[in-house]
């Protein structure tokens, strides 16, 4: 898995037992890591938007050759055998399915000939043809895997928020609520690191209220579900607003832990559902964004082991993959919009 905040490649191996009706029986982590990505590439990510139509095709291929090194190297270091598929999420640089259209680079062919093995991508385009969003894909794996739970958020690149109802396991309601960390590492950056240690920066500053007035008044903040971010989205939207704001960078930090707080205290509102909530993602280890959505729920935040807090979403790749094989629907149109329930992904050999 690769998210849009581009702070590396998690990688996991999971197995799985399945039963023929669908269910998971049972699952087991056995080895992960969290790959830095090079400067050179991220900086090539960074500017694809801009990038020429041949530069994309050229950076889809390198990137599904780099990302296969990077999981050739995994197996290897590990001594792993027998492997029955990679699964890939890629890196997207598109997102806008109300045009019809997601686009998640890191070439599967790629892929497939720097790990000989058999490779799954482009999880999402099936749903988006069959009218949905495209995302939020993460719902899949939380019904399947973590059962005890009905509330989910995520705080990757971009915040997502899921609601499993007890009694209808299908209507699931998911879907994104607002910029997550490609925001706030945006920040921090200014201040010469990747993120904000524990939310350090964050919790020395002061809000900036017509900033945080400016954010939550985004828009897409109070749009309708089904709804969904692009990396573009983000910029447009809130790092434009984060940029022409006066104030230091501990204030504009302090302000968007409280938009983002705010937004996923809104959308809990929105479900009257009160339950206790698992929040994994890399967000879920800045203890003063965890701390202050506390502050606006009733419900219990929880924060699991950092196995499943920074592998959930490579985890959740295993499991679609799985399902491809299968031939199993993996993507839910209850959370996407879709007009049914798809089995997205894309198969490579090597």
């Amino acid at each position: 898995m690769s998210g849009s905040s581009l702070d590396g490649l998690d990688i996991c191996l999971a197995t799985f037992e399945v039963s023929d009706n669908q269910e998971v029986l049972s699952f087991s982590v056995l080895q992960t890591e969290a790959v830095d990505f090079s400067d050179a590439f991220i900086k090539r990510w960074r500017q694809v938007p801009e990038a020429s139509a041949i530069e994309l095709a050229r950076l889809h291929a390198d990137t599904g050759r780099y990302f296969g090194q990077l999981t050739r190297d995994f197996i290897h270091r590990h001594g792993l055998k027998n492997i029955d598929a990679v699964a890939s999420h890629g890196y997207t640089v598109f997102h806008q399915p109300e045009a019809g259209f997601t686009t998640q680079i890191g070439c599967g062919a790629q892929l497939a000939a720097q790990t000989q093995c058999r490779v799954i991508t482009d999880f999402r385009m099936a749903d988006v043809a069959a009218g949905g969003q495209g995302a939020p894909l993460v719902p899949f794996a939380e019904r399947h895997l973590f059962p005890q739970y009905r509330t989910f958020l995520n705080i990757g690149g971009i915040v997502n928020i899921s609601f499993h109802p007890k009694e209808n396991a299908d209507a699931v309601i998911a879907y994104d609520v607002c910029a997550g960390n490609t925001l706030l590492n945006y920040l921090a950056r200014e201040k010469g690191s990747e993120y904000d240690k524990d939310g350090a920066w964050a919790r020395s500053g002061k809000i900036l209220p017509e900033l945080l007035r400016e954010l939550n008044e985004i828009p897409f903040c109070a749009a309708a579900y089904p709804k969904s971010l692009g990396t573009e989205h983000v910029q447009e939207y809130w790092l434009q607003r984060i940029i022409a704001s006066s104030g230091s960078v501990e204030d504009k930090l302090a302000t968007a832990v409280e938009h983002i707080a705010m937004q996923v205290a809104a959308a809990v509102a929105r479900q009257s559902q009160a339950a206790d909530m698992l929040v994994t993602g890399g967000g879920a280890l800045n203890k003063y964004l965890v701390e202050r959505i506390q502050a606006h729920l009733s419900g219990k935040v929880i924060v699991p082991d950092i196995t499943i807090v920074q592998f959930k979403e490579a985890l959740l790749m295993a499991l679609l993959g799985l399902f491809r094989l299968r031939e199993w629907a993996n993507v839910l149109n209850s959370a996407t919009g879709a007009a049914k329930s798809t089995c997205g992904g894309a198969i490579y050999l090597p």
